[in-house]
């Protein structure tokens, strides 16, 4: 049986699912490469359902699950800025990646992006994630700047990715 992908914009009943994916598959991506008394306070403070709600609740950022055959696999997380289209999170179970999921998630973003006539399309990662920065120079983007996040007390380096869409 194949499998059926979906993505689907998230409903504001489904905050505490959002925030449960958010904060696992955070933890799968970045536990091994940060200490566990930094990523909890990340997580603590980043996935709180309060906070959560509050960025399902801001018109300029919208949220998408990716289900197969019905499972919540992954999710997106979109913002509308002055730059274009920002991708700020896609994230995927780890037991599902290789399946396309992520790559779906990008088409998606790229598409809508082309959609509304942005300028660009562009996110933020961390320079340590070297499998999410090949994967998106592989979809076109490129490194145009760099900016720092904070996880817990570590100051962190991202690279700014971009793609020109319009």
């Amino acid at each position: 049986m194949s499998k059926h992908l979906i993505i689907r914009r998230i409903e504001p009943s489904e905050v505490d699912l959002l925030r449960v994916l958010g904060e696992s598959t955070f933890r799968e991506t970045f536990e091994a490469q940060n200490s566990k008394e930094n990523l909890d306070a990340y997580l603590a403070k980043s996935f709180s359902l309060a906070n959560v709600q509050a960025q399902l609740d801001a018109s300029t950022s919208e949220f998408y699950f990716a289900t197969v055959d019905g499972e919540v696999l992954g999710y997106l997380k979109l913002n509308t800025s002055d730059q274009g289209l920002e991708i700020e999170r896609i994230y995927v179970k780890a037991f599902a990646q290789g399946q396309r999921i992520g790559k779906a998630l990008f088409e998606f973003s790229l598409n809508l992006s082309k959609s509304r006539e942005s300028a660009w399309l562009w996110l933020g990662v961390w320079q340590k994630n070297v499998k999410a920065v090949e994967f998106y120079k592989r979809q076109g983007m490129e490194i145009f700047d760099t900016r720092q996040f904070q996880l817990g007390s570590e100051l962190q380096d991202d690279f700014l990715m971009r793609l020109r869409v319009g």
